[in-house]
């Protein structure tokens, strides 16, 4: 789902996919294999480890974040030292390329905690080792976060239309999106689906995260783009003069679109095991970062701002401030803990996708006992 705004070609170089996205691809997404362990040495002091941690002792933890509101919480606890309160140990966070790459990070063990797409999560912890392989220890959002940005140059459907005709109006299209198999890519191929389309209706294109999602619109290279975050969905159409086409979380949406959980809590299944008491701080300290969000929300806006959005989306920030408080937060459990019929929903949509096989996910398996609901 969420990629790095320092990922994708600098350049923002387009290239073309498949009409099929297959299983291999997938799993070639999913950065399994020689590449995670590879990864190890990169960032090898930043993990946590193994070892118990001390009664009343910090713990060493690395944090893998973006920029960006599906993020918020980490940066509300590096920026106000909620993790050192909840005795962990983090200076700073790890940024990877992109949500691949902080997998890699995790699997190889150089990094120990990190929100993911679910499906991304569910494909590696269906593809990796156990005891490596990351598991689920909570939810942060249980609705989706995805939308489309239409370009300026293109007269689309006005906002009270319908699901169907915003999609049809996509036809004959090119649409940018991060990557191959990436969140937007899969959510985009759905939406098509449901609205009866095929996705060879129109012309998907890579470019690249957020950073370079903003220069194709503008220079005609793509005419819609497919954003990972409600800030990131307003902030394009802001910087290219274009519009929100569609945002899958609101009312007359698809209920398979719109009541998707997207963003989950992932630790090492290892960390989970052995250091349940450092997870649960970890859980503690986004818990209390989401409550600081509704008693300081004008310092919230203005934090969410000048980290996510370069200081040049005050408003927008202000808005997914209210969303969040109103919205989001209202659904989530006590210290994110994830029901059994939601994470079984999940599984379903990571089949559909082809992202797992049948069997490759069980309830048991992939949430800790202490994460579940």
């Amino acid at each position: 789902m969420f990629e790095s705004q320092n990922g994708g070609s600098p350049l923002g170089g387009l290239r073309a996919l498949d009409n099929g996205v297959s299983r291999r691809s997938l799993l070639r997404y999913a950065g399994l294999g020689a590449a995670a362990l590879g990864a190890a040495p990169l960032l090898s002091a930043c993990g946590g480890g193994g070892a118990p941690a001390k009664a009343g002792a910090t713990q060493k933890f690395g944090v893998a974040a973006f920029p960006g509101d599906a993020y918020f919480l980490d940066t509300i606890n590096l920026e106000n030292k909620f993790y050192t309160s909840h005795q962990l140990e983090v200076p700073k966070h790890v940024t990877p390329q992109s949500g691949v790459q902080a997998f890699q990070l995790m699997v190889a063990g150089a990094a120990d905690g990190y929100a993911s797409d679910t499906g991304l999560l569910m494909a590696t912890h269906a593809n990796s080792s156990k005891g490596k392989r990351p598991v689920l220890v909570g939810f942060r959002a249980v609705e989706t976060t995805y939308g489309i940005v239409g370009g300026p140059n293109t007269q689309w459907p006005s906002a009270d239309a319908s699901f169907e005709e915003k999609m049809r109006s996509l036809k004959g299209k090119k649409i940018g999106v991060s990557a191959v198999g990436a969140g937007g890519d899969l959510q985009l191929r759905l939406a098509l689906e449901l609205a009866g389309l095929k996705p060879t209706d129109v012309t998907v294109l890579a470019v690249g995260p957020t950073a370079q999602g903003i220069p194709n619109i503008k220079a005609k290279r793509i005419d819609a783009y497919v954003t990972v975050q409600w800030t990131a969905t307003r902030f394009i159409a802001k910087e290219t003069g274009g519009s929100v086409l569609l945002d899958f979380a609101e009312e007359g949406m698809p209920d398979l679109m719109r009541n998707q959980a997207v963003v989950a809590i992932a630790v090492r299944e290892e960390m989970a095991q052995q250091q349940p008491e450092v997870v649960q701080n970890w859980l503690a300290a986004q818990d209390k970062a989401s409550r600081w969000i509704g008693e300081n929300k004008e310092a919230a806006a203005k934090l969410l701002n000048d980290n996510g959005l370069g200081g040049k989306g005050l408003e927008i920030a202000t808005e997914y401030v209210e969303h969040y408080v109103s919205t989001v937060q209202p659904k989530l459990n006590p210290m994110f803990k994830a029901p059994q019929e939601t994470v079984e929903k999940m599984s379903e949509l990571a089949l559909r996708f082809g992202s797992v096989k049948k069997g490759d996910i069980t309830y048991e398996q992939l949430v800790p006992e202490f994460a579940r609901a």
